[in-house]
């Protein structure tokens, strides 16, 4: 499993596969982002459709506008000076030949936008060259040397989040033998087991790999299970492993790509060594940044996730703000404060209404269902408990909050 040393920076792009699966997750995250609740068109009527403006996708012109920038914006194509292309009957082979002639001409940078509950997301610039140096790290250091088996890549996570883009579109252009990228998400458990095969790489997030154990399915021995954009419990991973499984967790963030790995649930995170800390800030040779979380420093090389720095948690790869959820809440015409946990892997929020109210379970589902208008259903708490003053302890500070169970959605 070598690296391919050669040019390879300059490219990821050239697997035609990999590129159209990139775009049609992007066209398809920009959908399921600004028409909440609404129509969303399928991956197949993406991937197929001649004009993206026609039914059965029906872009508007506004979004095509959008969604045209933010493309352009993920790839650099406005330093080809190709953007406008884009406009010109949108669609799949359309976006992908325009992406191809301008990556050709500028590829030194590649950007993602971190997800955030409310408000735009923040864009992240990273130099391509930077991403190819921890590239080099997992083929070298990371996988496997050998393998009897042909390796196989199977993806559980969307190619246009940082995560997906390095382990499902830099890593199989990367390797020497090429392997084979196969798409897991539209598939039951029960499936995959049948599907896995020994020597394949599995690139999931934790919930994946939790309701994997939860439903008994079992790896073949010999998969490589891949974890990052969460924490995912010792227990789960302790399970893969019990399988055969070997594990790899990574930490990273969208302004960074990956910082640190381990393959043991009970050892601390090692810094990936293309890494170094400076003044409580990451330096690599092409890229810095500040770190999103508060780590415990063992030593210059190993650290421990303490919480974020910007309040944020991780649910299914994608960061949610549980404070920005509350103001959000509080917009609503019944709501005077509301507050926002998590509770297990789900929301949970504690609404306190401004006037007397008939019933609970009313004002809960009104609650509800205004929300589904604007935020992805991830972010939509499923736990409510409805009082008349936020839950707080004798600093005044607020408190956690038992959830009734007959109040949840």
């Amino acid at each position: 499993m070598d690296f391919r040393k050669t040019d390879i920076n300059t490219m990821w792009w050239a697997t035609s596969a990999n590129l159209r699966r990139l775009i049609v997750d992007i066209v398809s995250g920009y959908f399921a982002a600004q028409r909440l609740g609404g129509f969303v068109p399928s991956i197949q009527n993406i991937t197929l459709a001649d004009n993206w403006l026609q039914p059965p996708v029906a872009m508007d012109s506004i979004e095509l506008l959008d969604c045209a920038t933010q493309f352009a914006q993920r790839l650099h194509i406005h330093d080809s000076g190709l953007e406008d292309l884009l406009l010109i009957q949108p669609s799949l082979k359309n976006w992908k030949a325009v992406a191809e002639q301008s990556l050709e001409k500028a590829h030194q940078n590649i950007s993602f936008f971190s997800s955030g509950s409310t408000g735009p997301a923040k864009r992240c610039c990273l130099p391509t060259a930077h991403l190819m140096t921890e590239i080099q790290f997992i083929t070298e250091h990371l996988l496997p040397k050998t393998t009897p088996f042909r390796r196989r890549i199977w993806t559980l996570v969307p190619a246009h989040h940082i995560y997906g883009f390095i382990f499902t579109i830099l890593l199989p252009t990367a390797l020497t033998d090429q392997p084979e990228v196969l798409d897991g998400r539209w598939r039951m458990l029960s499936a995959l087991q049948r599907e896995f095969q020994q020597g394949d790489i599995i690139v999931a997030v934790p919930d994946f790999w939790r309701q994997w154990v939860k439903a008994g399915q079992v790896l073949p021995s010999g998969a490589v299970a891949i974890t990052a954009s969460a924490p995912c419990e010792a227990e789960v991973l302790q399970a893969l492993h019990g399988q055969g499984a070997e594990i790899l967790e990574i930490y990273g963030a969208s302004e960074t790509g990956g910082i640190g790995f381990r393959k043991h649930t009970d050892s601390a995170f090692a810094l990936m060594p293309h890494w170094r800390m400076e003044h409580n800030n990451l330096v690599s040779s092409f890229h810095s940044a500040g770190i999103p979380d508060h780590l415990k420093w063992l030593d210059q090389h190993s650290f421990m996730i303490g919480d974020r720095r910007d309040g944020a948690i991780q649910l299914g790869g994608t960061n949610v703000y549980p404070d920005d959820i509350a103001k959000l809440i509080c917009q609503h015409g019944r709501i005077e404060a509301a507050a926002v946990r998590l509770h297990g892997h789900q929301l949970k929020a504690f609404l306190v209404p401004n006037s007397p109210r008939r019933s609970d379970a009313e004002l809960i589902a009104d609650v509800s269902v205004w929300l589904a208008d604007r935020l992805p259903p991830l972010h939509i708490p499923k736990h409510f408990t409805v009082g008349v003053a936020l839950p707080r302890n004798s600093m005044g500070k607020l408190s956690d909050w038992q959830i009734e169970l007959a109040r949840q959605l």
